[in-house]
């Protein structure tokens, strides 16, 4: 996998490691398949959250400590996408299902405000509590016409009735996009 030295120099100097803090990491090349190593990994653990961040997303200082702090099944900060011709939130709702039974989903045009109730969002920044990622089960990432990896596991949240938030408060910086 590629890691952007951006990236890992920010994180350390932001992250307030602790030398008891455990990191779980994947060498998976499809991004589901390392999202659920991770996942699975996670629930070998004993640890009360999971966090999801990926390696091209820049973070504001207390992450960690403001998501905790909502007390929620699941919430992350949010980013744009990586599609310079359409920059928008990768914050979704469910639209509608098409013809082909197909799951359509509509991104925010732009950034809200406080914290929200959303259907979809980027996996590249949230925390899940522990019986959230219980409940989802070993392979809750996945790939399909109904979206990508994390939009199959907000559809999978939904049918749980495990509601998902975003706090607009949280805004990372994509890296490649390149508007920050």
């Amino acid at each position: 996998e590629l890691m952007f030295s951006r990236f890992m120099i920010f994180f350390e100097k932001h992250a307030d490691r602790m030398p008891w803090d455990g990191f779980i990491s994947s060498q998976g090349t499809l991004v589901h398949e390392a999202r659920n190593r991770i996942h699975r990994a996670y629930l070998k653990e004993n640890r009360p959250y999971l966090m999801m961040l990926d390696s091209d997303i820049l973070f504001p200082e207390k992450l960690v400590e403001t998501l905790m702090a909502h007390n929620l099944p699941i919430v992350g900060g949010w980013y744009k996408n990586k599609d310079i011709s359409n920059l928008h939130p990768t914050v979704y709702d469910f639209d509608h299902k098409d013809e082909n039974d197909v799951f359509v989903w509509k991104h925010k045009k732009e950034p809200g405000k406080g914290l929200e109730k959303v259907d979809g969002m980027g996996a590249g920044c949230w925390l899940m509590r522990r019986d959230v990622a219980e409940a989802l089960g070993d392979n809750p990432y996945g790939n399909s016409d109904q979206g990508g990896e994390d939009l199959v596991l907000c559809r999978k949240l939904h049918d749980l009735g495990i509601p998902l938030h975003v706090d607009w408060s949280i805004n990372c910086a994509h890296i490649g996009v390149g508007i920050y």
